[in-house]
């Protein structure tokens, strides 16, 4: 499919997202960004016709008075993010006051913004809807480069994406894809046939919800793929950096070895989509010839529903030459998510040209990641471990709500995440379904400010809310000292917000114990 620049507009006015008349053409309209920004994901993205909540109960417009602490799920756009999406949708249509880029031109831009966010210069980057569309990505990738059947092994499928297992697996994990394509969901990708994917898993805590020491998943997965190899089956090895609560399985040191000891045979993704691991880690990942997923939709606090997939230049050059690409991956990438030397190949027929709402919602996040990608990596971590800190510090004071002791060590500072076990009116562990009602009670604007929180994860027996810093968080922090505020100064902003909803959650609770 191959679209012009007046063909993109014109579509784009009549679905009514664009003005096109001389009086308002200069300025567009606003809701018109928010509509895009809600475009281009499946349903869990759509707003509500009422509220204007997708289903995380965020909004695609600023919202000056809510506090978040929620990036480990989905975050508000920021001002800054808006602003600059609203900038780049102009360019990309053209106005009375800024002249339209040819839109390959505009996509490219788009990528380039996220190799130069990250530091990742060299890569060749995809994108993608979500982390788990990602998954499909990268697995029909290393499906296009290898002849054999292909295992797939991956972590703790309790501690990430809902839909990762069926993408994993090389099946549709949704009835309706990020391009608006229904699907049978569980079904395979067309191209993949049965039998071709295996999956195996590792857990990264054990049935009591307690971690497992690294050196136990670095051996089963070491000794997974050296059966996997055995029966003649090439192997992809998931590692996750940073879980749902903040954990890491298998070493890096391990997932080398193991890509080392079998060349071509054993491919090494990160999944790095919570994207809380230094960006210099990144680019050691992608030094060493592994894939790497990422999002701008967790710790850079854009909209929910922005991921990419980074490709390593000696793998992407393998890419552009292989033509044995699964056909049904045409339902979850357009033609404009790749760059030109990849998305030249003979054999795949994409289905869509582009996907606009995806690329705004990368811009978005990259406004607010460029100003974290300029603190030192030192002041990152200290403003990390000063968070973490401050959530502990107040966790005591509210009965509703308790530390875990197995979640009580350097890795969240490390990672800015702090699960929080949730406790029921009767001081029980909480039922999944109570610890959501308490997060969606806490996003109400009834009994104080709205106030957002990562979603319930389960934990063994028990169930956590999260809360997470961001990359605005840390940027704004950083952003105050240099201008001259000792660190207690500039953190005072989020020690105000975190007061608040530990102030909502006490009162919450409070209704609890009372009912």
């Amino acid at each position: 499919m191959v679209a012009t620049q007046r063909n993109v507009r014109k579509e784009m006015a009549n679905a009514g997202l664009v003005t096109t008349t001389p009086d308002t053409r200069s300025e567009g309209r606003p809701s018109s960004v928010s509509l895009l920004l809600a475009s281009g994901g499946d349903r869990r993205i759509w707003a509500d016709a009422a509220t204007g909540r997708n289903r995380y109960g965020t909004l695609t417009a600023p919202a000056a008075g809510e506090i978040s602490f929620s990036s480990t799920t989905a975050s508000n756009i920021s001002a800054a993010g808006f602003a600059a999406a609203d900038y780049a949708l102009k360019r990309l249509v053209g106005t009375a006051s800024v002249s339209p880029i040819p839109y390959d031109d505009w996509f490219d831009e788009v990528r380039r913004g996220i190799r130069q966010g990250l530091g990742v210069a060299e890569a060749e980057v995809i994108l993608a809807a979500s982390g788990t569309d990602a998954e499909i990505l990268a697995l029909s990738l290393v499906a296009g480069l290898s002849a054999r059947p292909i295992t797939n092994i991956f972590i703790a499928p309790d501690e990430t994406g809902n839909g990762i297992p069926l993408a994993a697996a090389g099946r549709h994990f949704s009835d309706l894809t990020a391009l608006g394509r229904t699907v049978d969901s569980g079904e395979l990708l067309e191209g993949l046939s049965p039998g071709r994917i295996d999956v195996r898993t590792v857990p990264i805590r054990n049935e009591a919800g307690e971690q497992r020491r690294p050196e136990a998943i670095d051996y089963d997965v070491a000794a997974l793929v050296e059966q996997e190899l055995r029966r003649g089956h090439d192997v992809l090895v998931h590692v996750l950096d940073t879980s749902k609560t903040g954990l890491t399985g298998v070493t890096r040191e391990t997932a080398r070895q193991l890509a080392a000891a079998a060349p071509g045979r054993v491919r090494i993704v990160i999944d790095a989509c919570q994207l809380r691991c230094p960006l210099s880690q990144l680019q050691r990942d992608l030094a060493d010839g592994f894939l790497v997923a990422v999002t701008g939709s967790k710790f850079a606090a854009g909209p929910p529903f922005a991921g990419a997939l980074l490709i390593p230049p000696a793998m992407a050059d393998e890419i552009a030459q292989a033509s044995a690409l699964p056909a049904g991956l045409a339902e979850y990438t357009a033609v404009q998510d790749w760059s030109r030397p990849l998305r030249e190949r003979d054999g795949f027929k994409f289905k869509s040209e582009m996907n606009i709402g995806l690329s705004l919602r990368w811009v978005a996040a990259l406004a607010n990641l460029a100003p974290y990608a300029g603190v030192d990596e030192v002041s990152q971590a200290r403003i990390n471990r000063r968070f973490v800190e401050a959530v502990l510090t107040r966790v005591k004071d509210v009965r509703g709500v308790r530390l875990h002791p197995d979640d009580d060590g350097e890795y969240l500072s490390s990672r800015g995440i702090v699960p929080l076990t949730v406790l029921n009116g009767g001081g029980d562990l909480a039922a999944f379904d109570e610890a959501q009602g308490i997060q969606r009670s806490l996003r109400s604007s009834e009994g104080g400010p709205i106030c957002h929180l990562g979603q319930a994860v389960r934990i063994g027996p028990r169930v956590a809310l999260r809360m997470g810093v961001s990359a605005a968080d840390i940027a704004g922090v950083a952003a105050r000292m240099t201008e001259g505020a000792a660190l207690d100064q500039a953190f005072k902003p989020i020690e105000d917000g975190l007061d608040a909803v530990f102030s909502k959650w006490s009162g919450i609770e409070h209704d609890l114990r009372r009912s």
